[in-house]
């Protein structure tokens, strides 16, 4: 039985993907730089935190990685509260968990700040008790250290704990853990209350 339900920020509940290859592309271009479908796919499995030393070192740049950190997150921010989107479907979800008394978090490998403010600029911020980040754990998404904390954060075990995700490769991490896990696309099909 569901008793909780954990979600993914990015590709699961927001549409933000574009904006952070849109600033990476215009962060890198600024500085002579290139970004690659390739290195693009390794952003996609790193926290922020990683993503950060990983331009700093694959690029050579002089900058220190809280000076890269500061010129991308001036050009995200500004896209996140405004462009960042809803993902189709999700708030119906949302809705359905929320009148079975399913109480819900997110569980994020991106900054706290920025998914709120996606949130909030589509209503949605108040569907969750918490925002839990892997940076702020220490930990990626790589174990399911970060759906655990957030499962008790909401009084639920890994067993009766709904993880909602858009990457495959976190389902089965978190399926490992012993939590109910769906990839976005099954989500229609899960029985709640």
């Amino acid at each position: 039985m569901i008793r909780c339900a954990v979600f993914d920020a990015d590709g699961t509940l927001i549409d933000s993907l574009g904006v952070w290859r849109a600033a990476d592309d215009v962060y890198l271009a600024s500085k002579g730089k290139k970004m690659t479908d390739e290195i693009y796919a390794k952003f996609m499995k790193m926290t922020y935190g990683e993503s950060i030393k990983f331009v700093k070192d694959f690029f050579s740049l002089p900058d220190s990685e809280e000076r890269i950190s500061e010129d991308i997150m001036r050009i995200v921010t500004e896209k996140y509260g405004t462009e960042v989107k809803a993902m189709p479907g999700v708030i119906p979800v949302l809705d359905r968990l929320k009148a079975a008394g399913i109480p819900m978090a997110v569980a994020t490998a991106n900054e706290k700040e920025l998914v709120k403010a996606a949130l909030s600029s589509n209503g949605m911020l108040g569907y969750f008790r918490y925002i839990v980040t892997c940076d702020e754990i220490g930990t990626s998404k790589r174990t399911a250290d970060v759906f655990i904390h957030a499962a008790r954060l909401l009084g639920g075990e890994p067993a009766e704990t709904l993880v909602v995700e858009d990457d495959r490769s976190y389902v089965k991490t978190a399926c490992a853990a012993g939590f109910i896990a769906v990839h976005v696309s099954e989500i229609g099909g899960i029985e709640i209350g």
